[in-house]
């Protein structure tokens, strides 16, 4: 094997935990959106209007998630999934990737093999710092 193939190899490798990453989180994201819009709504029902001076939306829960899908359909439900998708990608994809490439790389482990809580730490921070830049 050349290096050349030796580097794609390796790249491939680094990128595929980055892919991994990155599919779990927008994959959760999928279906954890329609429970962020339902809170949301019933939030911020009446927000802007005077105390006591509006009519109560949402009964609960529960209730507004039925009146979204009835009044608004799918779409409605999944309001905001393009910006939800794009800050998982970015941030946990590169805190996750960053993660199991510091694993693989043996650097949280001590010269028996065993992993090293503080190293373990130390990779968690790191990888967590780099997600949220």
């Amino acid at each position: 094997m050349s290096s050349t193939e030796s580097n794609v190899l390796r790249a491939f490798a680094y990128s595929k935990e980055f892919l991994v990453g990155g599919s779990a989180t927008t994959t959760a994201c999928l279906f954890t959106n329609p429970l962020d819009v339902v809170k949301t709504r019933f939030q911020l029902q009446g927000e802007l209007q005077a105390r006591n001076s509006y009519q109560i939306k949402y009964r609960n829960v529960f209730d507004a998630f039925l009146k979204i899908a009835r009044h608004e359909g799918i779409k409605g439900l999944q309001k905001g999934l393009v910006s939800g998708l794009a800050y998982q990608i970015v941030m946990n994809s590169t805190r996750l990737g960053l993660y199991q490439t510091i694993l693989n790389s043996g650097a949280t482990l001590n010269s028996k093999g065993e992993q090293v809580f503080w190293r373990l730490l130390i990779a968690g921070a790191v990888s967590g710092s780099c997600g949220a830049l």
